[in-house]
């Protein structure tokens, strides 16, 4: 079942609504959504290249479309990070940092090489997005430059915890996308946070 993944430019009351109805209208059915006022995932029957230039609604922009099953897992995210406390409670602050991490960038490196999106670039900016569907941060910008790779991003689900799925999640999506090992950092600015990847190997 193919997904159709938009960011939400401007929420409105009826976005929702309107965007179902002109899929609905251009031949296809909507058999589930996620999402939220930042970035809408439906799933739809049909194949929707055919009327792809066409699926235009005020107020969203097209990402991209997922061809491939996903089926959505939610937690609700104050009872998952209960349980996390609990956990390092048992195994201490380091190690649940290491293995929230390496969830983080195995997570995304299977979501990298298991679903077919286009090139590194629009890969890295979709998966963000979907990411931002499915409520686990708010993606806000991707700069690629001279190798260099920047996202900056609000809201992680795991901030109570250093951010480390996140932080994992997204060194995960830069290496594997790009085929290259990056040397991953991320700050604090304001509100919103900021991951600069570096091509290992050169100067940081």
């Amino acid at each position: 079942m193919p997904w159709l993944l938009f960011r939400v430019v401007r929420d409105r009351p009826g976005l929702l609504r309107d965007l179902t109805l002109v899929v609905g209208n251009l031949g296809l059915d909507t058999t589930s959504g996620v999402g939220n006022t930042r970035a809408i995932m439906l799933g739809v029957s049909g194949d929707p290249m055919p009327i792809i230039n066409r699926l235009v609604t005020e107020g969203v922009e097209l990402v991209n479309v997922i061809n491939e099953s996903v089926i959505p897992i939610a937690f609700s995210r104050r009872q998952f990070i209960n349980a996390l406390k609990a956990v390092l409670q048992q195994v201490g602050v380091q190690e649940l940092v290491r293995t929230l991490y390496r969830l983080g960038y195995e997570y995304a490196k299977a979501s990298v090489n298991e679903i077919p999106l286009g090139d590194p670039t629009t890969t890295v900016r979709s998966l963000l997005y979907t990411a931002t569907a499915y409520n686990r941060l708010v993606f806000r910008s991707l700069e690629v430059s001279g190798g260099e790779v920047r996202i900056e991003f609000e809201e992680p689900f795991d901030e109570e915890l250093d951010g480390s799925f996140t932080e994992g999640f997204i060194h995960g999506l830069v290496n594997t996308a790009l085929s290259r090992l990056h040397v991953i950092r991320t700050n604090r600015v304001g509100n919103a946070y900021v991951s600069v990847a570096k091509p290992y190997g050169t100067n940081s």
